[in-house]
C-alpha cells in the first residue's frame, strides 16, 4: 500500500469531515459520531462529494430529504456514505482525474460479476474488495 496515497486520502477525507488530523482510523474512532455525520452531510450537500444517485444507494431519496432537514445521519447511513466517499476519493487519486474515476466506478466490471464498483462498494465486503483493487491499480496492476 502506497503510504503517500494513504496520507493524501486521509487528508482529503479529513477535510470533508472537519478533522484537522485527517481521517485516520484512530481519528475517526475517537471522533463524535453525531459531529462526523453532520460534517459528512454538510460536505455531501455543499461540495457534491457524491452524485445523488450514489447517495441514494445508501439512503433512499425520501429518507435523504428528511435526513437533510434533521441534519443528522444514522450510524449505518454514515458508514455506508463514508465508504462510498472514500472509494470515490481513492479512485480520483489513483486515476488522477475525477471524470476517469467516475467512468471506472460506474461501469460494469467482469471481475465484480458484472457489477459497477460503486454498486459493489455499497456494503462492507464489496467496499474492501474495491478498495483493494484500487490499491492494486495504483501499484501498477491492470484495471
Amino acid at each position: 500500500m502506497n503510504a503517500n496515497l494513504e496520507s493524501t486520502l486521509s487528508r482529503t477525507l479529513g477535510q470533508a469531515l472537519g478533522l484537522p488530523s485527517g481521517a485516520s482510523e484512530m481519528a475517526l474512532a475517537r471522533a463524535d459520531r453525531e459531529q462526523l455525520g453532520a460534517a459528512l452531510m454538510h460536505s455531501l450537500t455543499g461540495q457534491n462529494l457524491l452524485s445523488p444517485a450514489d447517495v441514494y444507494r445508501i439512503v433512499p431519496r425520501r429518507t435523504w430529504i428528511r435526513r437533510k432537514a434533521e441534519a443528522r445521519l444514522s450510524r449505518g447511513e454514515f458508514d455506508g456514505l463514508y465508504r462510498l466517499v472514500r472509494v470515490q476519493t481513492l479512485a480520483e487519486l489513483v486515476f488522477g482525474d475525477a471524470a476517469r474515476a467516475q467512468a471506472w466506478l460506474h461501469s460494469p466490471k467482469e471481475r465484480l460479476g458484472g457489477a459497477a464498483p460503486m454498486d459493489f462498494a455499497a456494503d462492507t465486503l464489496g467496499f474492501e474488495a474495491v478498495q483493494a483493487w484500487l490499491h492494486e491499480i495504483d501499484q501498477g496492476y491492470f484495471a
